[in-house]
């Protein structure tokens, strides 16, 4: 990438899996994922630019496209003609914005807590976001940080036309108690064909570390059919 070095790990072997985290966090996201799944899977799980140990030398707002992009870079350079994608939150919306894009890479996708427009958390979350972004400016915060709030409040903008068009198989899943509206969880799962959504009982938007052991089952099922 030209203006980003990105950071990744790579475990087992098998058919890819990449492993993309949410907002501001690493691959520290999967530590209870990576040991089990890579018994099944290649995982590549990489550090999103600007976060982690990835960086970012672009001066344009971020953006899950801009991410995407980098996903399948990466792809190309390991030379992985397709993938499967599990993200959660930030990376979710990544995984949606790579299968629109690149339909030919995507085999499969796992999504936890993924949004497709910034309501999706709900409106006065939104606003909430809004009033930290304007307060971070005011306080000098690190640049990197504001652009990363600032891509949840812009960010996704992904059209129903788009979620139809989808032809990769999708598992949308979200916590009982999840950040992101049940509603609009909902709307994916109904909108993208060939999908099938599950809420983990009881758990929050925090469902690979709360829920770690039925993930790496529900993934491993999914993705070995």
């Amino acid at each position: 990438m030209k203006d980003a070095d990105i950071y990744y790990e790579i475990y087992g072997e098998g058919e890819p899996l990449f492993l993309l985290h949410g907002n501001g966090g690493s691959i520290d996201a999967f530590t209870k994922e990576i040991p089990e799944l890579s018994k099944y899977f290649k995982i590549i799980a990489m550090d999103t630019r600007a976060q982690g140990k990835s960086t970012d030398t672009s001066t344009e707002p971020l953006t899950y496209i801009k991410f995407a992009d980098d996903v399948k870079a990466l792809a190309d350079e390991l030379k992985l003609k397709k993938i499967n994608i599990l993200g959660w939150s930030d990376g979710g919306n990544t995984a949606i914005e790579f299968a629109i894009k690149y339909p030919k890479k995507i085999n499969k996708i796992i999504t936890s807590g993924a949004n497709v427009f910034p309501n999706g958390v709900g409106e006065s979350e939104v606003e909430n976001m809004k009033k930290d972004a304007a307060k971070m400016k005011a306080e000098n915060k690190p640049e990197r940080e504001i652009r990363l709030l600032q891509l949840m409040i812009d960010e996704p903008k992904i059209t129903t036309e788009q979620l139809n068009e989808i032809k990769a198989k999708v598992f949308v899943l979200a916590g009982e108690n999840d950040l992101i509206l049940r509603s609009h969880t909902e709307y994916i799962a109904k909108e993208i064909p060939n999908s099938k959504l599950k809420i983990y009982k009881g758990a929050s938007h925090g469902v690979p570390i709360e829920r770690a052991e039925e993930l790496n089952k529900d993934v491993t099922e999914f993705l070995k059919k």
